[in-house]
C-alpha cells in the first residue's frame, strides 16, 4: 500500500490560516487518525488530501506522486462522509456499483468488487434493499463499500460515526478497525471523539488552531503528553489540573498548593526552576480514595495527600465518578472508583496522590521534565 507524505502543508481562508506547516508522514498501510476539537483543521486536511480543498502552500504526495494540483478523480482515493450520501431510490447494490458504472467498469469486474464488499461488510442479504429499509449502521456500511469497491491507494474517513447511537458507534468502531487490518489499505481518519481516536489509530495527531501538537501511538499520548492540551485531551474522564508552585525542601522538589503538598520525583522536574508557578495534573484514575476523615492519615506518607468534600457521584456501573471539592483549596476535582465502597455527597474523604502519576506543566503549557518536543 502506498504512503502519504504532506511537506509543510499550509491552508488559508483569507487572512485566517487553519492549517500551518503539517509535516507528516503516514505509512504504508497505517491508520492515522488526526484529532482534534471544532475548528483544528482536521477536516480541511482531509479535504485536501481529497482534491476537494486546495493547498495554499506545501505539497501533499500518495505513493510518492505529487498529487497537490490534480483533481479528486486523479487521486485514486476514496472518502467516507459524515452524511451517507445514499441515493435513496437506489438499492444498496446500485448505491454500491455506481461509481463503477459512471467509470465504465466491466460488468463482471463490478459484480466481483460489490460481492467481495457486501460480503466483508455483511451486506450479501442486504444488496436488493433501499436506503430507508436499512439502519443507521447498515447505512454506513454501504457507505464504507462504495469507497471499498473503488479498491483505492487511500481510504479517507472525515467523522463517519458521528450520527450513530453511542452503541452503534462502539460497534462500528470495531467493525473499521478490523476491516482496516484485514485490507491493509492506507487510511486517514478523522475525529473530534478521543475515544474513537484511542481505540482505532495505529498512530494519532493530535491538532489546535492547525497546529500539530504531538504525535504518537495512542498509549504514549496518553503516558506522556508533551503538554497541558494534549494532557487534557486525551484520556476519559480527563486529567486533574490543579494550580501551584514548585519548591525545595532538603534537596527535595515539592509542589505546593492549597490543601496538597507533594514531593515529586527529580526527573519530573528536570527543567523547572524553584518558585516557578506550574500546573500538576493527575488522572482521576490515578488518585486513591483510601479513607474519611474521621480515620487516621499518615500525612508522612510517599503519596500526597488531600482532603475534600464530595459533591457528586456519577454511578458507571464498574467504576464510579467521584467529584469532590479541595479542602483549603477552592479547586475541584474527580477520582475515578470501585464501587466497593462509595461516599455519599456531602461526606468528606482523604484522597492519596501517588507521585509517580503526577504531571507537571509550565506557564506556557509544555511538559516539564520531557525530553519530547511539541512538534
Amino acid at each position: 500500500m502506498p504512503s502519504v507524505t504532506f511537506e509543510h502543508v499550509r491552508k488559508r481562508f483569507g487572512d485566517s490560516t487553519v492549517v500551518e506547516d503539517f509535516d507528516l508522514v503516514v505509512a504504508d498501510g497505517e491508520l492515522l487518525v488526526l484529532v482534534g476539537g471544532s475548528g483544528s483543521g482536521k477536516s480541511t486536511i482531509l479535504r485536501m488530501v481529497a482534491g476537494l480543498e486546495e493547498v495554499t502552500s506545501g505539497t501533499i504526495r500518495i505513493d510518492q506522486r505529487d498529487v497537490t494540483a490534480l483533481p479528486p478523480r486523479e487521486r485514486d482515493v476514496a472518502m467516507v462522509f459524515q452524511d451517507y450520501g445514499l441515493y435513496p431510490h437506489m438499492t444498496v447494490r446500485e448505491n454500491l456499483s455506481l461509481g463503477l458504472r459512471l467509470r465504465k467498469i466491466p460488468r463482471q469486474e463490478i459484480d466481483r468488487r460489490v460481492t467481495w464488499a457486501a460480503g466483508m461488510l455483511g451486506l450479501a442479504s442486504l444488496l436488493d434493499r433501499k436506503p430507508k429499509q436499512l439502519s443507521g449502521g447498515q447505512r454506513q456500511r454501504v457507505a464504507m463499500g462504495r469507497a471499498m469497491v473503488r479498491e483505492p491507494k487511500v481510504f479517507l474517513f472525515d467523522e463517519p460515526l458521528s450520527n450513530l447511537d453511542a452503541g452503534l458507534r462502539a460497534q462500528m468502531r470495531i467493525e473499521i478497525g478490523g476491516l482496516q487490518r484485514r485490507l491493509k489499505t492506507t487510511t486517514i481518519y478523522v475525529t473530534h471523539d478521543q475515544v474513537e481516536a484511542m481505540t482505532l489509530g495505529d498512530r494519532i495527531v493530535v491538532l489546535a488552531d492547525g497546529r500539530i501538537q504531538q504525535i504518537g501511538r495512542p498509549i504514549d499520548l496518553y503516558r506522556a503528553p508533551v503538554n497541558r492540551f494534549v494532557a487534557g485531551f486525551i484520556g476519559t474522564p480527563p486529567m486533574n489540573f490543579v494550580e501551584g508552585t514548585l519548591r525545595e525542601n532538603n534537596g527535595q522538589a515539592v509542589f505546593i498548593t492549597e490543601g496538597l503538598s507533594i514531593g515529586v520525583p527529580r526527573e519530573k522536574t528536570l527543567t523547572a526552576n524553584p518558585t516557578q508557578s506550574l500546573t500538576l495534573g493527575i488522572r482521576p484514575e490515578d488518585l486513591r480514595v483510601e479513607s474519611s476523615a474521621a480515620q487516621s492519615v499518615d500525612d508522612g506518607s510517599s503519596a500526597g495527600v488531600l482532603r475534600g468534600r464530595v459533591v457528586l457521584v456519577e454511578r458507571l456501573g464498574g467504576t464510579s465518578h467521584v467529584h469532590f471539592d479541595v479542602a483549603g483549596g477552592g479547586s475541584r476535582m474527580m477520582a475515578s472508583v470501585s464501587n466497593d465502597r462509595l461516599p455519599i455527597v456531602g461526606e468528606t474523604i482523604v484522597v492519596r496522590v501517588p507521585p509517580e502519576r503526577v504531571h507537571l506543566f509550565g506557564a506556557d503549557g509544555r511538559a516539564i521534565g520531557r525530553t519530547a518536543e511539541i512538534v
